[in-house]
């Protein structure tokens, strides 16, 4: 008998299942939704970058390595769970990570585009409660002030209204901060607070975004007044440390009776008064016996010339240590200081000497008074030679 051909039903073919194109986007998705740390490639585009965090809503760590993208579009889709991000451009080898702080985001930029800070104050504003930076920041973006700022591992300028975190912070990096920016109101707080290693202080009023750093030389603590109350000055002496160098800028109210206080700080031996200076402020000064250099303006911004010759003259004589005297003011003036300087007995130095006095003056003033010292004054041309 010849045998029956197979009709189809009598054949059963077992195979595999095969996925869907639609079933692996939707594990693809799924996993994306569960990401919490994330490293960019280096090659990722800002549209691919914009697109990808989309789908990372429970984010929380990201690095994003040399961004060619400028525009900072990408910031505005960073999750609202994201803690830490970090941005490096293509010269880092050895990355410094942020660390968490706070509730708020963590940044840290690391040779990145000047612009970068600016499209992050834009786009994440408040958000911000750390900013870890290599880039020197010239002026705060408004959007910035209530953050944390690094400017590197030295430099840290604490927002307005310090906390108990703030404060932890700090205490956290005293070793290794030397410079602090601090705002008028919070520098009765810091008593006893100060990091170990500090050698810069600057107190900031409410209106200053370019914080303005002393300058240092020698043991002691350097101290910048911006834009406050006079009252601010009462509370260094209360600080527990050497003030070295007082620079007061901006500071309208400057009377006789604010500059008290300072009689209460044996160490100063510099100071800078910028802003109107009468002749009753530099009387009070008599009071600061270890005072050796006093700078009337700098040469940024000069003193308003309401001090007279005679009020210069009686200070040089009531502190006998001051031998270094700056002065950027009219030419009228500074004429005027140096033949009363001239007529002034300067007396003798401790051991025995006679005694000199060197005026420093910006250098126009300077070639029109250099052939005039003598009389145990010297006259020498401004030059900002602390660091």
């Amino acid at each position: 008998m010849e045998p029956r051909p197979l009709a189809d039903s009598d054949v059963t073919v077992q195979t595999e299942p095969q996925p869907s194109a639609h079933s692996d986007a939707t594990v693809l998705r799924e996993a994306l939704r569960t990401v919490t740390t994330f490293d960019a490639p280096s090659a990722l585009g800002e549209d691919q970058l914009t697109a990808l965090l989309q789908s990372l809503p429970r984010l929380e760590e990201l690095t994003v390595r040399v961004p060619s993208f400028g525009t900072g579009r990408w910031l505005r889709l960073l999750p609202t769970s994201l803690r830490t991000l970090y941005v490096a451009g293509p010269e880092v080898t050895k990355p410094r990570w942020p660390g968490r702080y706070g509730s708020g985001l963590s940044v840290s930029l690391q040779g990145v585009a000047a612009d970068t800070i600016s499209h992050l104050a834009t786009e994440l504003g408040s958000r911000i409660t750390l900013l870890d930076t290599d880039a020197q920041i010239t002026t705060i973006p408004s959007q910035l002030r209530g953050a944390i700022i690094r400017v590197d591992p030295n430099t840290v300028i604490l927002p307005a209204g310090v906390g108990e975190s703030e404060l932890t912070e700090l205490r956290s990096s005293r070793k290794t901060v030397k410079r602090l920016s601090v705002t008028a109101a919070d520098l009765p707080r810091l008593r006893g607070q100060l990091p170990k290693g500090l050698r810069r202080l600057n107190v900031r009023g409410p209106e200053v975004t370019d914080p303005s750093w002393p300058g240092w030389y020698r043991d002691g603590l350097s101290v910048s007044l911006q834009g406050v109350a006079a009252d601010t000055i009462s509370h260094l002496a209360d600080l527990g440390r050497t003030v070295y160098i007082l620079e007061i800028y901006d500071c309208p109210d400057l009377t006789a009776g604010s500059l008290e206080p300072l009689t209460r700080c044996p160490g100063l031996h510099w100071l800078t008064l910028s802003g109107g200076v009468p002749d009753t402020v530099l009387d009070s000064l008599s009071g600061c016996p270890g005072l050796g250099v006093l700078r009337l303006g700098d040469r940024q911004r000069p003193a308003e010339t309401a001090f007279t010759a005679a009020a210069v003259s009686r200070l040089v004589k009531s502190c006998r240590k001051l031998c270094q005297l700056y002065l950027h003011c009219t030419a009228d003036t500074g004429r005027a200081v140096l033949t009363a300087l001239k007529e002034t007995d300067l007396g003798r130095e401790s051991d025995g000497w006679p005694r000199t006095i060197v005026l420093h003056v910006p250098g126009q003033l300077y070639d029109q008074l250099k052939s005039q010292r003598g009389d145990g004054v010297g006259v020498w041309e401004w030059e900002d030679w602390m660091s």
